[in-house]
C-alpha cells in the first residue's frame, strides 16, 4: 500500500499556527515542539492508514486528537489525497463546526 500525500487547506495551516502559538504562550516552548511532534506522527499515520481516524458522524469526515486540539481530515482516494480540513480545539463544540465544513474545499501544500 502506498503512502497517500498530506495536503492542507489554508485554513487547517491557519489553525495549526494558532494552535502552535497557543501552546508556546500557555505551557512553553518545550510543549509547543511536543505538540509539533505529534501533529508530524498524526501526519504520518493518516498518510499511511487514513481511515484510522474516526468518523464524525455519518460523513466521509474522519477526526483525531492531537494534543487538546482535534484535526478533522477527509480522504480524497482517486487523487491519492489526505486533506486536512480544520483544527478544533477539543472542548469546542467541534463535531458541529466540522459538519458545516464544504467537502469540495481546494488544498494547498503545507
Amino acid at each position: 500500500m502506498s503512502e497517500l500525500r498530506v495536503k492542507a487547506t489554508e485554513q487547517f495551516a491557519q489553525d495549526l499556527e494558532d494552535s502552535a502559538s497557543y501552546y508556546l504562550e500557555s505551557v512553553g516552548e518545550q510543549g509547543a515542539r511536543r505538540f509539533l511532534d505529534e501533529y508530524d506522527r498524526f501526519c504520518n499515520l493518516v498518510s499511511a492508514f487514513p481511515g484510522y481516524g474516526s468518523p464524525v458522524g455519518d460523513t466521509d469526515l474522519r477526526w483525531r486528537k492531537i494534543g487538546v486540539f482535534v484535526a478533522v481530515y477527509l480522504e480524497v482516494a482517486d487523487k491519492g489525497e489526505v486533506v486536512l480540513l480544520r483544527l478544533f480545539y477539543l472542548s469546542s463544540n467541534w463535531r458541529k463546526h466540522a459538519l458545516g465544513i464544504p467537502r469540495d474545499t481546494d488544498a494547498s501544500s503545507i
